[in-house]
């Protein structure tokens, strides 16, 4: 079997930048030991190296450049087996009767804007042979959003993996000399730093940058040592205490960086559709603190070294006081959650699970493209939760254009968010809560607030 990947994330080679990518090479890798495979190939416009086309730890690359690289797609899509698209801002072009069988991979549940990529148009407008998603969250988004077509049969969920020899706990010597070697001006050792916080994210970009401010100020009052190290892409205009921005951090020293962290601090408040980052820290033996946002909800009630607290200085301080002062507690908790990615989320595993979903696609190729299953303009009508919504219960918060708001809700209102969780229709909810005045006002405050969405 020859597997091939199209990609055009900020940069695939020589660093990953970011979640996404570290998964695309992770898998590549991981591919090429297989047996049941011949040739692993990753294609990709951000490819930074000088030659067009070389072979890295067996994986074949080739840059994507300028007007030709139409063709090349279409010469990738006749000469492999399967051809994997993890595009955000490069449409994929709509190929049919190729030799490959076709396969997107969401990984964003939210829609493209003016200055933004994003994986959710792309599939929704795709001709695909399967869609895989990171998490049951993300397939649902994607399955709400079209009930008008055959999705729900090609959508399958599929985690991320994590590599065990990428990302592992390293003592804290070793890894504060690595890190030594990484940055000679980090003059920082094992004993002069409490707590040290881990925020590999970028700026500007709906990750929780802007309350560091002041959460580090609160801090510093009980932990006058305490020490931030973030990844910010570039330098950011507030001045935040005790932060030193890395910059950009190759893949393998993410995990001595990790593994010196007392927490890793995931403050995204975006509908994330999985969240490498926080199994990634688990694995490296360092508890996670973030919100209810997208995926992260599942994940906190899967892992118990996931604590989640809400977006607000007071409860993020709580939550990482909290997790510092139990840290006996907190041992327990990380060798259950890693107990749970060697058995679910190991390279390994989720390797045999893609080459056994390639070999059934190969075997069943027929039936390529959507299957409209009727008119949408006679489709029921029906309302479904807000993808963007972190539900803390009385209280719900939704984040949009960069701003934060949070809505205090009734008890109805609750029963409403609830009914939501899966598509319903008018008819059902109405039957469920009485078909009144007030019903019907409540359902449109809630669709006026965008906290639940008509479809």
């Amino acid at each position: 079997m020859k597997i091939s990947f199209i990609d055009d994330e900020p940069e695939i080679f020589p660093n990953q930048y970011g979640g996404k990518a570290r998964t695309i090479v992770n898998l590549a890798k991981s591919f090429a030991k297989s047996d049941a495979v011949e040739k692993v190939t990753i294609l990709s416009r951000t490819i930074n190296d000088k030659r067009d086309s070389f072979c890295w730890n067996n994986i074949h690359f080739k840059k994507l450049v300028g007007y030709g690289m139409v063709r090349q797609i279409v010469d990738e899509a006749d000469s492999t087996d399967i051809l994997n698209v993890h595009t955000c801002s490069f449409t994929m072009p709509y190929l049919k009767d190729r030799k490959s069988v076709i396969v997107n991979h969401l990984h964003d549940v939210v829609y493209a804007t003016s200055d933004a990529g994003s994986h959710l148009d792309k599939a929704i407008g795709g001709r695909w042979n399967a869609i895989i998603a990171p998490s049951e969250f993300a397939a649902n988004v994607l399955k709400h959003l079209t009930p008008w077509s055959n999705l729900n049969e090609k959508v399958i969920t599929i985690p991320r993996a994590i590599d065990a020899d990428i990302f592992h706990e390293v003592p804290s010597e070793i890894a504060f000399a690595k890190i030594q070697e990484f940055n000679s001006s980090l003059k920082i050792s094992p004993s002069s730093k409490y707590p040290i916080l881990f925020f590999p994210h970028r700026i500007n970009a709906g990750k929780g940058e802007s309350f560091l401010p002041e959460l580090c100020k609160s801090l510093l009052k009980r932990y006058p040592s305490m020490q931030i190290f973030a990844t910010f892409d570039n330098d950011i205009d507030v001045k935040i205490p005790n932060l030193i921005n890395l910059k950009w951090i190759p893949t393998d020293f993410m995990k001595y960086f990790y593994s010196i962290s007392d927490l890793t601090i995931s403050l995204s408040m975006l509908p994330e559709s999985f969240s490498q980052i926080c199994l990634e820290s688990i694995a490296c033996g360092t508890p996670v603190s973030c919100f209810k946002f997208g995926n992260l909800s599942d994940l906190s009630k899967r892992f118990p070294a996931i604590r989640i607290c809400q977006p607000n200085i007071e409860d993020i301080y709580a939550n990482i006081e909290n997790i510092l002062d139990n840290s006996s507690e907190m041992k327990k908790d990380i060798k259950a959650s890693q107990m749970i990615i060697r058995e679910e989320y190991s390279i390994e595993n989720i390797t045999k699970t893609y080459i056994s979903l390639y070999q059934n696609l190969l075997q069943n190729k027929g039936g390529i493209g959507y299957i409209f299953l009727k008119d949408i303009t006679k489709l029921e009508e029906i309302f479904f939760l807000s993808p963007g919504l972190a539900d803390y219960g009385s209280s719900v918060y939704l984040y949009e254009n960069q701003k934060l708001k949070r809505t205090e809700l009734t008890k109805e209102e609750q029963t409403i968010i609830q009914l939501c969780k899966s598509p319903v229709t008018l008819l059902a909810l109405q039957q469920k809560l009485g078909d009144s005045c007030k019903t019907k006002k409540q359902i449109q405050n809630l669709l006026d607030k965008k906290i639940i969405i008509r479809g």
